[in-house]
C-alpha cells in the first residue's frame, strides 16, 4: 500500500498539472493509525521532490503537528491542528532562487476570529493596512497570515488583533514588527513570537 501511495506521489510531482496523480486525503476525524502512517510516509517522498528550503519547512511542520491531513504534489495541508483551524505549506517554485533574505512566505495559517460587529468593519481595511499577507475574512471568521513560518505568522496575527481592538495604528504594528523580527534576529525573543495571545474562536469550518 505505500509503495503505491509512493509511486503515486512520485508522479504527482512530475505530472502535477494532469497525470497520474491529484491528491491523497484521509479525514483525521476518521483516522486509524495505518492511514497516519501512509500519509506521514507519502509526505515525506513528496517533499523530497520540493525546493530545500519548502521541503524543510514543511518537515518541521511534520514534527510539530504530525502527518498532514492532505497530501497534493505542491502542498500539505493541517486542519485544527493546535491552534490553527488551517495551515497550508506550499512548495513555490523558484522559490530558492529568492535574494538572500527575501520573503518565501510559503507558509498559511488560520484561526478562527470574530470581533465584535464594530471592529469587523474596520478589521478587514485595517489589517490590511498593517499587512497585506494579512487577511480578515467575515464571512469564515477567519485572520489568516503567510509568512516564511510559523513564529512570523504568530507575530503578524497577534499584530494584526492589537490593530483591530485600538492597541496600535497600522504604521505603530509594522514598526513593532520589524523591531521584534530585528530583536530575534540578536537571539532573543517575544512573546508575540510564541503563540497567539487572543483566543481563536473555535468554529467549523464553511
Amino acid at each position: 500500500m505505500i509503495r503505491a501511495l509512493l509511486a503515486a506521489a512520485a508522479c504527482g510531482v512530475l505530472l502535477s498539472a494532469g497525470g497520474c496523480y491529484d491528491r491523497f486525503k484521509t479525514s483525521s476525524q476518521s483516522d486509524v493509525a495505518g492511514d497516519a502512517l501512509d500519509r506521514a510516509e507519502l509526505a515525506k517522498e513528496t517533499v523530497s521532490h520540493w525546493t530545500n528550503f519548502a521541503a524543510l519547512t514543511a518537515r518541521r511542520l511534520m514534527e510539530e503537528y504530525g502527518p498532514p491531513d492532505e497530501v497534493h504534489a505542491d502542498r500539505l495541508v493541517w486542519t485544527n491542528n493546535g491552534p490553527w483551524r488551517r495551515t497550508v505549506v506550499t512548495n513555490e517554485q523558484g522559490v530558492g532562487l529568492l535574494a538572500p533574505g527575501a520573503d518565501q512566505d510559503i507558509v498559511e495559517q488560520a484561526a478562527g476570529y470574530r470581533p465584535n460587529p464594530k471592529q469587523a468593519d474596520a478589521a478587514a481595511v485595517e489589517t490590511s493596512n498593517f499587512d497585506r499577507r494579512v487577511v480578515f475574512d467575515p464571512r469564515r471568521g477567519e485572520l489568516s497570515s503567510r509568512a516564511t513560518r510559523e513564529e512570523y505568522n504568530f507575530l503578524r496575527l497577534n499584530l494584526a488583533d492589537d490593530v483591530v481592538h485600538g492597541r496600535m495604528q497600522p504604521n505603530e504594528a509594522r514598526d513593532s514588527y520589524a523591531s521584534i523580527v530585528t530583536f530575534e534576529s540578536s537571539g532573543k525573543t517575544s512573546p508575540y513570537l510564541l503563540g497567539l495571545r487572543f483566543r481563536p474562536e473555535v468554529v467549523p469550518a464553511p
